[in-house]
């Protein structure tokens, strides 16, 4: 590994043994690559020329210690509720390091931006959509997140899933909705799907609703 790359983490070769498209899921706030790492099974069937990255945010998360990493820390006011305000700054210097991890993996293997597909959940669906409405992706599939720098004009119009639980209590579901509209406006092709009685979480309807939409982004 280039010893530029700031992050890495578990991956997972294609199916069939060429590579023609890259999944990289980009994991939670406190959680790791080996965690995401684990949906590439539900995939791998479907697209057998992927080879699937799961790289650890660059931070440890003082929360958890013992294996939990953060893509950017998080700040709390004195009365224990998020303080949000250096959040779009942290999500920018946040980028650099999963948009020199994408160079590298797409020169090794020759893949193009088309065939690359971001997957994120939570803080790492923010991550997403962060790097990808500012360098083309082949879409965005992003599971119970939020959109951060709403302000900033789109480099290109991504194709973007978002996906979140009806009842999730740590990023409400008004984040999804909000984003959809946000992305909207800034002329994104932008589908939501809302799962039904689910928290904070990824289920299966969920992810065969990210299948399809990656079929859909796939030439």
């Amino acid at each position: 590994m280039d010893d530029n790359i700031l992050i890495n983490g578990p991956n997972l070769n294609s199916k069939s043994g060429t590579i023609k498209q890259l999944i990289v899921f980009l994991h939670g706030w406190g959680s790791n690559g080996d965690d995401l790492i684990q949906l590439a099974p539900s995939f791998i069937n479907e697209f057998p020329d992927a080879y699937f990255l799961s790289p650890n945010g660059p931070e440890t998360c003082p929360q958890n210690p013992f294996g939990g990493r953060q893509w950017f820390n998080l700040d709390f006011l004195p009365n224990g509720s998020l303080d949000r305000s250096k959040t779009p700054e942290k999500t920018k210097k946040a980028a650099n390091s999963i948009n020199m991890f994408l160079d590298y993996w797409q020169d090794k293997f020759s893949v193009i931006p088309s065939d690359t597909f971001l997957i994120g959940f939570s803080q790492g669906s923010m991550m997403a959509l962060e790097v990808g409405t500012k360098r083309q992706m082949g879409g965005l599939l992003c599971f119970s997140g939020s959109f951060i720098n709403s302000e900033e004009a789109l480099s290109y119009k991504p194709n973007i899933m978002l996906i979140h639980g009806e009842i999730d209590d740590i990023i409400p579901i008004k984040n999804m909705f909000n984003a959809e509209k946000q992305l909207k406006d800034l002329g994104a092709n932008i589908n939501v799907f809302e799962c039904k009685g689910l928290g904070h979480s990824i289920d299966e309807i969920g992810i065969k609703k990210g299948i399809d939409f990656i079929k859909e982004c796939t030439p």
